[in-house]
């Protein structure tokens, strides 16, 4: 359900099953008021038949041209018929009603252009401009306390930021508020001359242009190229050709089925480097304006952590991105970091952090320990 508010298919989900729905309920009553008379029809007619020959067999009988025993013989015979008459009759009334049904049905199957219909209904509305800078001034978060105070930050296409921290520092509270889903105690944000609101019908419209990914992202079950194009203006051939350029997904091609491998529900059939590989591909592939990033690359292996940090610097050119992290080679990689320490951001890049701030250094000395530790540990 998340996976589907934040491609904003949420409405159109509900758009769609409603009236789906509706369309079910009337057909569905529809076809019961016409059974209903049909059948109705149906049984007069084969229940007076049976009758009118139990008055033929009473005439008989009464005549003397049959025996008691031979007409309840007669009776039986013909109420057995009639009664299997009645099942396939009831048979071909079903088929009928269902043949409209599979001709449908067949037909969709072989519109090779229904596909390229419903992706044409996927347009990106322009409520909000498009994103080209991101200012932070003066913001204070947090809930009955703050977290981050005087937060003032400028994001703009072209750079990489990273966003790090101590745990509990306010990290994700930030994200949040970037999102429109946390409202800030003070301060203010904007973008393209406009100021971000916290109320929901501007949250929606947010979504259009700015998406957020974290660590453990939901994959649906299905092939890989569905995951890809979920909520994508581009189709399958530009969608690959796109991350070729971002030099994602590459293991596909050593599947059977290549992008048309089944994933399993959220993924199960892949490894979890694979799984994130897509789930950030699909981002991509939602062509948004702001990205922000969570913790994607710490519970993958390295060389998937490595494929994702590439692609998202290519991002960083064409869009805003700011990832939240507190590995090395992340933090390395980026070009501005805004490290969170007694509730004030120290913002700079890695070796000017690493000199001037005492926090940032002793949260470095920590990861390099923890490498260490891991690399005895193999």
């Amino acid at each position: 359900m998340n996976a589907i508010i934040m491609y904003r298919r949420d409405r159109a989900f509900s758009a769609d099953f409603h009236r789906d729905s509706e369309n079910f309920r009337k057909r569905t009553m529809a076809v019961l008021a016409y059974q209903l008379q049909t059948l109705n029809i149906l049984d007069f007619a084969i229940y007076g038949g049976i009758g009118a020959f139990a008055l033929f067999l009473s005439f008989g009988t009464a005549q003397g041209n049959l025996s008691v025993v031979q007409a309840i013989i007669l009776f039986v015979l013909d109420a057995d018929w009639f009664i299997e008459f009645r099942k396939s009759g009831y048979f071909i009334h079903v088929m009928k009603q269902l043949s409209p049904t599979l001709k449908h049905i067949f037909a969709q199957i072989d519109d090779k252009n229904s596909f390229s219909s419903q992706k044409k209904q996927r347009t990106i509305a322009n409520d909000i401009p498009k994103i080209l800078e991101i200012t932070i001034n003066n913001l204070s978060i947090g809930y009955d306390k703050p977290l981050i105070t005087q937060l003032s930050w400028a994001l703009k296409i072209g750079h990489l930021y990273a966003l790090s921290g101590q745990s509990g520092s306010g990290k994700s509270t930030l994200a949040k508020t970037l999102m429109a889903q946390q409202k800030s105690l003070a301060g203010e944000i904007s973008f393209s001359d406009k100021k971000l609101r916290f109320d929901a019908n501007f949250r929606h419209d947010w979504l259009k242009r700015a998406i957020y990914l974290g660590s453990e992202p939901y994959l649906f079950s299905g092939s890989i190229i569905d995951n890809l194009l979920f909520a994508s203006k581009y189709d399958r051939k530009e969608l690959i050709k796109i991350f070729d350029k971002f030099g994602l997904c590459s293991f596909v091609s050593s599947l059977p089925d290549q992008y048309d491998s089944q994933v399993g529900e959220n993924g199960k059939w892949l490894s979890p480097g694979q799984r994130q590989q897509i789930a950030f591909g699909r981002a991509v592939a939602a062509d948004k304006n702001f990205y922000i990033f969570d913790e994607v690359t710490s519970n993958i292996d390295h060389e998937n952590a490595g494929i994702i940090l590439r692609a998202m610097k290519r991002l960083a050119k064409e869009k805003i991105v700011l990832i939240i992290t507190h590995k090395i080679e992340d933090l390395k990689q980026s070009d501005q970091i805004a490290f969170i320490t007694e509730k004030k951001a120290v913002i700079g890049p890695y070796e000017s952090l690493l000199k001037n701030s005492p926090s940032f250094k002793n949260l470095i000395n920590q990861q390099f320990l923890l490498l260490k530790g891991n690399k005895q540990d193999a």
